[in-house]
């Protein structure tokens, strides 16, 4: 698993972070980038507890590395959900307490839902084009292929978990430019060096906003 956190997080929040993480049987790995802090974990540790302690803390962001299984799973999960996305009143019924702040993280208090990150209007991100957003200090690519078809994944290569993704539009893919990896738009590795699957959040519409959900 990988903990991301924002590179201003101050010093005694991370240590908390640490603690916890090895009180939980996890030995941690931190890596500071200019855009975000990284922590490796390995070892053996309880994940579910581990998601569990940190799901309190809205300053870090639990990113999972799947095993084969784990990500055959994932993959028949996105596929199935695919078809179901449109029925989500429930963010329609929220539309109007939604504020649109651009595609920045919102000012502390604004959601009353921290899991919903405005990400801009639809009408900004032409089709087959994509922009660099964030979620929780976190890089995600946001991508408009046609029509009502948005996808937003995480924007960091999982082959070192340091390069920023690029859209290619004529590929329709993310492309790593220090490797060439690439992926799909549900996340998928369609060339190495990577092996590990992106991250993926779901993209909802309420009116003419673009509506991030932080867990996918």
């Amino acid at each position: 698993m990988i903990l991301i956190l924002a590179p201003d997080c101050p010093a005694a929040t991370l240590d908390e972070i640490l603690k916890e993480a090895e009180r939980l049987g996890w030995r941690c790995d931190v890596s500071r980038g200019k855009e975000q802090i990284a922590v490796g974990l390995s070892g053996s540790g309880d994940a579910r507890a581990l998601e569990d302690a940190l799901s309190r803390r809205p300053e870090v962001d639990v990113l999972p590395i799947l095993s084969r299984e784990d990500y055959q799973r994932s993959i028949n999960r996105r596929r199935m959900m695919g078809g179901l996305v449109g029925g989500l009143g429930v963010l329609t019924a929220m539309g109007a307490a939604l504020p649109v702040t651009g595609f920045l993280l919102p000012p502390r208090g604004m959601l009353s839902d921290r899991s919903l990150i405005p990400a801009g209007k639809r009408s900004d991100l032409a089709e087959q084009s994509a922009r660099h957003v964030e979620v929780l200090g976190h890089p995600v690519l946001l991508v408009h292929l046609e029509g009502e078809r948005f996808f937003a994944l995480s924007a960091v290569c999982t082959h070192m978990n340091t390069c920023r993704l690029e859209w290619n539009r004529d590929r329709r893919q993310l492309v790593c430019p220090c490797h060439g990896g690439a992926f799909d738009v549900y996340g998928n590795v369609v060339q190495g060096p990577p092996s590990i699957p992106l991250r993926t959040y779901e993209v909802d519409q309420v009116g003419e906003d673009l509506v991030i959900r932080r867990e996918a």
